[in-house]
C-alpha cells in the first residue's frame, strides 16, 4: 500500500460526491459526469502530495473539474455530438422519475444553470451549491474576487 494512501481515501470520501454535485451543475449527461469526477480524482491522486499541502484543496479540485469538463465536452463538439443542454439526457432514468418527483424544481434551475454561459454556470454553481467563499470561486476560476460575484441569496441549498 502507497504511503498516504489510507489519508487519500479519506479525502476521497469526502470530496468525490461534491466533485460529482459540482459537476451536476454543469452537465447533464451522467456518463460525463462520472467520467470527469473520476479523472479529478485520478489527478488529485496523482498530484497528492501538491493537493494535500494545497491552501485551497476544494478550489483544486473544483478547477480541475472543471478543466475535465471542459476536455469531455470540446471532444463531444469534435465528434459532432450536440452540446445544447436541453439536448442532454438528465441523468435520471426516465422510469425514476415519478421517484425523483421532488426534484422537479431542482431540475429545472439545473436546466436553467446550465444554459448560462460557462463562467456564470460556474460561480452559480459553486456559490448555491458549495457555499463557496468569493476567494474561493476566484480561484476556481482563475479571475479576480470582483468577477466572481454572484447573488448573495441563493434559495437553492
Amino acid at each position: 500500500m502507497k504511503p498516504g494512501s489510507e489519508e487519500f481515501s479519506r479525502f476521497f470520501a469526502h470530496w468525490e460526491p461534491q466533485v460529482r454535485r459540482y459537476l451536476i451543475w454543469l452537465e447533464g449527461d451522467l456518463s460525463v459526469i462520472d467520467d470527469t469526477a473520476q479523472e479529478t480524482m485520478i489527478s488529485a491522486f496523482r498530484y497528492w502530495e501538491r493537493v494535500r499541502n494545497h491552501a485551497q484543496p476544494r478550489a483544486w479540485l473544483f478547477k480541475v473539474a472543471g478543466q475535465r469538463l471542459c476536455d469531455a465536452q470540446e471532444a463531444r463538439r469534435r465528434a459532432g455530438l450536440s452540446t445544447d443542454p436541453s439536448d442532454l439526457p438528465d441523468g435520471i432514468p426516465s422510469g425514476a422519475k415519478d421517484a425523483f418527483a421532488v426534484w422537479d424544481d431542482r431540475l429545472a434551475i439545473l436546466d436553467a444553470v446550465r444554459k448560462l454561459p460557462q463562467q456564470q454556470a460556474v460561480a452559480t454553481a459553486l456559490q448555491c451549491q458549495h457555499d463557496l467563499p468569493l476567494g474561493e470561486i476566484a480561484a476556481v476560476m482563475g479571475i479576480s474576487t470582483g468577477l466572481s460575484r454572484v447573488p448573495e441569496h441563493c434559495a437553492l441549498t
